[in-house]
């Protein structure tokens, strides 16, 4: 298993010798390079990290290749161990670091299965299967600040959907945020958790107003919609990425339109492929990560494809008053009202949840 150490697994309680040392970031303290003393086992066998671990093994064996099988995972459990420090840099360039992190977009999936499935049945057992289809896939990625996030979100949109209820998205987003911390306080400090519900706030505030601004009435095409989609999130992001990262990803746009269409047949495939032994299946698999991989290799090593930039906390402030003023601006000039109408609609965003 990739993310396995000595038969070290998920729901292991460690004993560790070694010195311990002030924290940093979200980590009130890191030890390094500890001496392990004593592993013990839960009683109770984790299922859902098996079926991970089953899935992840069969993937690795079938594609023979860390790159090819590293890329489908990270897209499937959000598990980048595989892919290595320099490829995760290289993505990180190309502006597709938020790709390969398990969140709202991976949960849509889900989301979208239950509604072709059961929108003929009923409202309520629509909700139930894709509420329990998104605790299954939570419990089998693990409670991260980003999956975290996205599961309060996609939950209370489903449960507001089935009773008829409309929530402002502000009050959706900040409703998310308040019960993720309460859940764990330490996610405030969380890189993670402040991407995820930056690039979520970009998409559910700003998006709508560009599509309005650009289309009118008209509902954009779907490549535009990525388009607007790539443009809210990136913005939105951009400060806390700039703080962190002290880069600029300037070919972001074109990274997110090239890649995008490509993850959910990478998800839909590595899922079959880690579960059955077709070959065909992981031949193509191995072409759609090959591609991939490709297109983010060729961005990533041209020359311009990111710029260095430095940020204090007191500029990321200024940024983001800026942001919300044009977000305020942009709404004035669309004429656009944030009419709370959550709908499973099959749109290129995180959570595939929107206010329309």
């Amino acid at each position: 298993m990739a993310d396995n150490i000595a038969g070290i697994s998920r729901s292991d309680r460690l004993i560790l010798r070694g010195k311990l040392q002030a924290g940093f970031g979200n980590y009130s303290a890191f030890m390094y390079c500890p001496e392990i003393i004593n592993v013990s086992h839960p009683s109770t066998p984790d299922l859902a990290l098996r079926v991970r671990e089953l899935v992840s093994n069969n993937i690795q064996t079938r594609l023979a290749s860390d790159d090819n099988s590293g890329l489908a995972l990270s897209y499937l459990f959000g598990q980048k161990t595989l892919l290595g420090e320099e490829r995760l840099a290289s993505l990180r360039i190309a502006g597709l670091a938020h790709i390969v992190v398990a969140s709202g977009y991976h949960l849509s999936v889900a989301v979208n299965f239950a509604k072709k499935r059961f929108r003929k049945t009923s409202r309520l057992v629509l909700m139930l299967t894709a509420i329990l289809l998104v605790l299954i896939y939570v419990s089998i990625t693990g409670f991260s600040s980003s999956m975290t996030r996205a599961a309060i979100v996609t939950v209370a949109s489903l449960l507001t959907w089935y009773f008829g209820r409309k929530l402002h998205p502000v009050r959706l987003i900040l409703y998310s945020a308040a019960f993720s911390l309460v859940l764990n306080p330490s996610y405030v400090t969380n890189l993670a958790w402040q991407l995820s519900f930056a690039s979520y706030s970009g998409i559910l505030l700003f998006s709508p107003l560009l599509a309005k601004f650009f289309y009118g009435e008209r509902r954009p095409s779907y490549i535009s919609s990525i388009i607007i989609a790539s443009i809210s999130a990136q913005l939105f992001c951009l400060p806390i990425s700039i703080l962190n990262f002290g880069t600029i990803p300037t070919l972001a746009l074109v990274s997110n339109i090239l890649i995008s269409p490509l993850v959910s047949p990478t998800m839909l495939l590595g899922l079959i492929v880690g579960i059955l032994d077709i070959s065909a299946l992981a031949g193509l698999l191995k072409v759609i990560t090959d591609i991939q991989l490709y297109i983010v290799n060729t961005i990533a090593s041209i020359p311009w494809s990111s710029h260095e930039l430095s940020l204090n906390w007191l500029g990321v402030a200024i940024a983001y008053a800026v942001i919300i003023l044009a977000t305020i601006i942009l709404k004035r000039v669309a004429k656009y009202s944030y009419k709370p109408c959550y709908a499973l609609e099959k749109i290129p965003d995180y959570d595939k949840i929107y206010a329309c």
